[in-house]
């Protein structure tokens, strides 16, 4: 990994990162996974140590992290706790957008209430009749109505809903289904009138990002609330982004997993030999390649982040696409092969183990599916370029 090693700062916030979680944030996850509840004494302890802020520029109050610093950030934090890492992810691109398309009027009002206030933003884009994979479309609508806007739809899988104390909602200007034409983020306050939800969310893993459903009924929104222009919002090479840190995610859970079964292997011993478990020829196998795989896994992912900065928005596209699939596939390689190594112990909800394989088969469920991830990376390789998602166009272009 000394290739794209770290400077001594870089190193230093990531190091804090360490701290911070195996400290607090780590030994909470158990928690609230099983409560399925938002994490949120673990978002104080991130704002109180300026993780919030980690893609908030530094010239407004932010740590304004490099791409291959935050990479790591959230790859030691998953490493505890994989659902407060996904939501500070989200929370994290969110600002990324607001930086990207935002005035200057509305950087300085989100980013003070995230630096000052501890605040955080969810990002709210599925919906139950589309597949994000297959066809980047809205049918929640946005239209102008006096001197603001009116937001009606639903969106499903709301990361950080009643949680959050704003959700960027991906809206489709007056229903137009031409998404480089009218998709707008509007900033929707929490509390707005009009916005529901059936508070359902009891899922296999990543329990405590808590995402119901979520409604929006008439939802009335300033007319300053949307970032950017109509379409904007896929041009900045952000929502690229999404994939990049999910990536790091996967990878997180995986070494987690990885260090229990090492860790296991060596202290437990069997009869009749009375040997560790480490001691056998075939651990010893499955150990080394899951470490090999591994170690793959996370140095496309600091490649990928390395090039990030200086790459446009297809390229961006193909970069997090590597890193993603790569990483979904050992991630979901580890996390199972770890229960198989350490055996039936591995099951119990007691053991780290057991977590990381449900949290790992639940959130590399997010888009792009490995299916659209290779057909793309397999067009770059064609010299076919294409970006992240389909763009719908109607019903024809679904």
């Amino acid at each position: 990994m000394a290739l794209f090693a770290l400077t001594p700062e870089q190193q230093a916030v990531v190091e804090r990162a360490a701290r911070l979680t195996r400290e607090r944030i780590g030994p909470r996850a158990d928690a609230y996974d099983r409560a399925g509840q938002n994490p949120v004494e673990s978002w104080r302890d991130l704002w109180r140590e300026g993780y919030l802020a980690v893609a908030i520029p530094r010239a407004g109050g932010g740590l304004g992290l490099d791409m291959p610093t935050y990479a790591a950030v959230l790859r030691t934090v998953a490493q505890g706790c994989a659902s407060t890492a996904m939501t500070l992810h989200m929370h994290s691109t969110v600002m990324r957008f607001i930086d990207a398309l935002g005035t200057d009027a509305q950087k300085r009002r989100y980013f003070d209430e995230v630096v000052r206030f501890g605040r955080l933003f969810g990002s709210f884009g599925s919906e139950p009749a589309v597949s994000l994979s297959r066809t980047f479309l809205m049918e929640t609508a946005i239209r102008a109505d006096g001197d603001g806007f009116v937001v009606d739809g639903v969106k499903h899988f709301c990361t950080m809903a009643l949680g959050a104390s704003h959700y960027m909602v991906w809206c489709a200007l007056d229903g137009e289904p031409d998404m480089g034409k009218a998709l707008v983020l509007a900033l929707v306050p929490a509390d707005a009138a009009g916005l529901a939800t059936d508070g359902r969310w009891d899922t296999l893993g990543m329990r405590a990002t808590f995402s119901p459903s979520v409604t929006f009924t008439k939802v009335r929104v300033p007319g300053d609330a949307t970032l950017g222009r109509p379409g904007s919002a896929v041009q900045v090479g952000v929502v690229e982004s999404f994939g990049l840190g999910y990536a790091a995610i996967y990878v997180g859970i995986a070494q987690a997993a990885l260090a229990f079964a090492v860790d296991y292997a060596k202290k437990r011993v069997v009869k009749p030999e009375n040997i560790a478990v480490a001691q056998d020829p075939a651990v010893q196998r499955h150990i080394g390649e899951l470490s090999a795989h591994l170690d793959a896994a996370r140095l496309v992912l600091a490649q990928s982040a390395a090039e990030w900065e200086g790459a446009d928005v297809p390229e961006r596209g193909l970069l997090a696409n590597r890193a993603k699939y790569l990483a979904t596939e050992v991630a979901l390689r580890v996390t199972s092969d770890v229960i198989q190594i350490v055996g039936g112990r591995g099951a119990y909800k007691d053991y780290l183990a057991e977590r990381a394989f449900r949290d790992v088969r639940t959130a590399t469920l997010m888009p792009p599916t490995m299916d659209r991830m290779i057909e793309t990376i397999g067009k770059s390789a064609l010299g076919i370029q294409e970006g992240m998602f389909h763009f719908g166009t109607g019903p024809q272009g679904a």
